[in-house]
């Protein structure tokens, strides 16, 4: 009897105990390796201003979003600046062409941007994104 008594203690005492390692923060940001180094600079919602290199979208280097019924993607070498607001369940962004046209996108509010600061990665969604300036395209080192 005290056997089994002891042997449910430690069944127990094994399940209420077995979940509890992952207790722990977020994991690391890993920042994908984007196919050209575009330097940027990325106002958040919250006005906090960030200078970043290797800025990507989800890992492209271009804005993907719905003009209309049709999906279109402008590369970053196009664009001079993009302006977000989250309306409801979409964000739109008005993109403002090195040529000096403006086109208005719906972008998907939970994609997801990265970059690297001189002291940190970056990871924000695009719904987080107040304004982003494409400052140059950086040549690759040999």
């Amino acid at each position: 009897m005290k056997k089994g008594f002891y042997f449910g203690l430690v069944v127990i005492l094994s399940f209420c105990t077995l979940g509890m390692g992952g207790m722990g923060g977020g994991d690391a940001i890993t920042v994908p390796e984007p196919e050209e180094n575009y330097a940027v600079t990325l106002i958040d919602q919250a006005d906090v201003s960030i200078d970043l290199e290797k800025f990507s979208c989800d890992g492209l280097i271009c804005l993907i979003g719905k003009m209309g019924r049709v999906e279109i993607s402008i590369g970053f070498d196009k664009i001079n600046s993009v302006f977000f607001l989250l309306q409801d369940k979409d964000v739109k962004a008005k993109v403002n062409l090195k040529d000096g046209k403006a086109i208005e996108l719906i972008v998907d509010k939970k994609k997801p941007c990265y970059g690297v600061s001189s002291f940190a990665d970056i990871r924000i969604e695009t719904q987080d994104i107040k304004r982003l300036t494409i400052n140059r395209k950086i040549p690759k080192k040999d």
